[in-house]
């Protein structure tokens, strides 16, 4: 700061003001898809499920073939499974005495839409502040 006549100068700061804008905002039927969609798929046995149904041979897996990858009861790991076919995020078909599930893509692409550079959940850059839109706030 410096004195000039006996008064103190400061030195100016460029203010910016930045307002964000969404691609789009969710609607209430959306967010509350998306809630069941992250609520089901909030635990660590449902996230390798989703994984290892994802990556198996033709794009399927029976429930033998899953269990021996978790050391878990099977009525806890049958559990995880009704979870996420419930939420749509698989689909079971009985084959004789055993389930096979497979991924439907839809529910998990939703949720990337949502998630992904310029969607409604992600930050983007905001255009500066306007002055038509200031004189409106």
């Amino acid at each position: 700061m410096a004195a000039h006549n006996g008064h103190v100068r400061q030195k100016p700061v460029a203010v910016t003001l930045l307002l964000a804008e969404p691609a789009a905002v969710v609607s209430d039927t959306e967010a509350e898809t998306a809630a069941k969609l992250f609520k089901a798929l909030s635990d660590p046995v449902r996230i390798r499920l989703v994984s290892l149904i994802r990556h198996s041979p033709g794009g399927e897996a029976c429930f033998c073939d899953l269990a021996e990858d978790f050391d878990m009861p099977q009525p806890s790991l049958s559990h995880h499974l009704r979870v996420l076919v419930t939420a749509g995020i698989l689909t079971r078909e009985r084959r004789g005495t055993w389930s096979w599930y497979r991924l439907v893509p839809e529910p998990l692409e939703s949720l990337g839409s949502l998630l992904r550079e310029g969607g409604p959940l992600a930050d983007r850059p905001a255009p500066l502040l306007d002055e038509e839109r200031s004189k409106r706030c």
